[in-house]
């Protein structure tokens, strides 16, 4: 599975509505897309877990779409 297939199915584990991650264009804002502010930590959490990462605070609010997630992934891996 790629990556950015990992990252909508962990969207859909944290909670985020499966219509809203079926939906997602992932050059997009997710913010524009449906994803809440309640989702978004949630996500980023589960992102740190899954892949064994640290993502900063500041870093959070530098990831905004799933390209940037995977690029980050990438680089921290």
């Amino acid at each position: 599975m790629e990556l950015i297939e990992e990252l909508k199915q962990l969207m859909l584990e944290v909670g985020v509505e499966p219509a809203v991650v079926e939906q997602l264009d992932p050059s997009r804002l997710l913010a524009q897309q449906g994803v809440d502010s309640l989702d978004g930590p949630a996500f980023v959490m589960a992102v740190e877990r899954r892949y064994g990462i640290n993502i900063s605070d500041a870093d959070a609010l530098r990831l905004k779409t799933l390209e940037n997630f995977a690029d980050r992934i990438g680089a921290g891996r």
